[in-house]
């Protein structure tokens, strides 16, 4: 008898050391492998954006159009609301994660923002990316992810503005949209960007097969030598920009 008291006070004493209820709970993330990336960001301008397209955290594989996983900016942002979102777990397979245009498909149009991840090692502390004040309408991803990657070296960047075009961040649009072109052939009467009508805008001619000669400096080699992987998608939104003005 006193031998089954010893092992009934001895198995209570052992379930009350498993329940401590002094321990206060808290959250704990795990990460067992892959690589975790959080982007920041200041965000305007999404409500403005076609309903085509999607706004993300995007990753991707080497020359893949195609996001392995993306998390969207939700379309409820307010102009000047700051947002954090975090991809973890990412795999080897992952090179590049990006703040990107997408598709419905989760194709990608247009790189806006974009980190190496290959530099990183896995399991380390999350990568971040913090990207400022950033505007993700049409307008705003094409300067973000078009003029500065390929345009603003010759027109805004280090005091040089080629044609008196200046296509640096600050520079409104009503510098663009129905402006005469100060460097068109003479006689031709171009306007930079004509509203509605893109196939009349000397922008989207001198980018595009055909425009070639119009200017001095051949530009349809602007935007094949940037946008290998994604030109016809990028053609198209500009296309559709200068279309959808008015």
């Amino acid at each position: 008898m006193k031998r089954n008291l010893f092992l009934l006070s001895s198995l209570c004493l052992l379930l009350t050391g498993c329940d401590s209820g002094n321990i206060d709970d808290e959250d704990i993330f795990v990460r067992d492998s892959g690589k975790a990336v959080k982007v920041t960001a200041t965000i305007s301008g999404i409500d403005k954006l076609s309903n085509s397209y999607t706004v993300a955290v995007a990753a991707f594989s080497g020359d893949n159009k195609y996001a392995i996983t993306q998390r969207a900016i939700p379309e409820s942002i307010t102009d000047g609301q700051s947002i954090s979102i975090t991809l973890d777990n990412l795999s080897n397979e992952v090179s590049t994660v990006e703040l990107a245009l997408t598709n419905k498909l989760r194709k990608r149009i247009l790189t806006l923002a974009s980190i190496d991840i290959k530099e990183f090692e896995s399991g380390k502390d999350t990568i971040r990316m913090d990207l400022g004040n950033i505007s993700v309408d049409e307008i705003g991803c094409i300067k973000q992810g078009i003029f500065r990657v390929s345009c603003i070296q010759c027109h805004g960047a280090n005091g040089r503005s080629a044609g008196n075009l200046n296509l640096t961040d600050d520079n409104p649009p009503a510098n663009l949209v129905d402006v005469d072109a100060q460097s068109s052939v003479a006689g031709q009467g171009y306007k930079r960007i004509v509203s509605g009508k893109p196939e009349e805008s000397l922008m989207y001619k001198i980018l595009n097969p055909g425009g070639e000669n119009i200017l001095h400096y051949n530009h349809t080699e602007v935007l094949s030598s940037q946008f290998k992987n994604n030109l016809t998608e990028v053609k198209t939104l500009l296309h559709d920009w200068i279309e959808g003005l008015q």
